[in-house]
């Protein structure tokens, strides 16, 4: 992985490693954000802009920090459903939400690979330091033309206190709203308070339930809308 910097008049450079980036930054007016990238991807103004937007509203983390700072190496990238490094983690997830939940009929929830094509949805596996550490999904909802609903965000023991939670939904919005979607909607209950802080400061706020979560006392739904790019 490379590292990107994002710093005075727009400008993005991209460095090879740590030490390359830190003699680019010293001395630099505006110190910017910089964040791990692939190697062969190359870095937008738009994504730039949502790193320090992260940096600003969270504070340092792996996936966004100030050129000086020294981070893990975090990656978020697309995986499928053949991926056992996201099947563990989703079962994880599973294991996690039976034991907050043990109420039969509790729990619904589902991803099929036919909810996360291109065009329809995009399941996500965050990785630090080439360790899975997270996943989260999104997939368009058909009765409810540009909204998506986002599920299955999980994050490990050892990602947690790392803004990975944050990290991942930020990155599930910027690729649903790459296709034109520009409200989200998502289900989470009053046994995972820290869901409920991640996804409110981000900006949800609690909504009517829709379709089989109406009825269910242990469904809180949570919705949140973005003017069009």
């Amino acid at each position: 992985m490379k590292l990107a910097w994002f710093h005075s008049a727009d400008r993005i450079s991209v460095c090879d490693n740590r030490e390359e980036l830190r003699q680019q930054a010293t001395g630099a007016e505006e110190p910017g954000v910089a964040w791990w990238v692939a190697d062969r991807h190359e870095p937008t103004l738009s994504e730039a802009c949502g790193r320090l937007e992260f940096l600003h509203q969270h504070g340092v983390s792996p996936y966004a920090f100030p050129p000086t700072y020294s981070q893990p190496r975090l990656s978020i990238e697309r995986v499928w459903l053949d991926n056992v490094d996201v099947l563990l983690l989703i079962s994880q997830l599973n294991m996690d939400l039976f034991s907050r939940y043990p109420e039969p009929g509790a729990l619904i929830f589902s991803l099929d690979s036919t909810d996360i094509v291109d065009g329809v949805g995009a399941l996500l596996m965050a990785e630090l330091d080439g360790v899975p550490v997270g996943c989260g999904a999104f997939r368009v909802m058909d009765d409810q033309p540009g909204s998506a609903e986002i599920k299955r965000m999980y994050v490990t023991l050892f990602g947690r206190g790392k803004k990975i939670g944050p990290a991942l939904l930020a990155e599930l919005e910027r690729e649903a709203a790459a296709i034109g979607v520009q409200r989200f909607a998502l289900e989470t209950g009053p046994r995972q308070p820290e869901a409920l802080k991640i996804y409110e400061s981000a900006g949800y706020t609690v909504c009517d339930p829709w379709g089989h979560f109406v009825g269910r006392d242990l469904s809180i739904c949570m919705v949140k809308t973005v003017p069009a790019a």
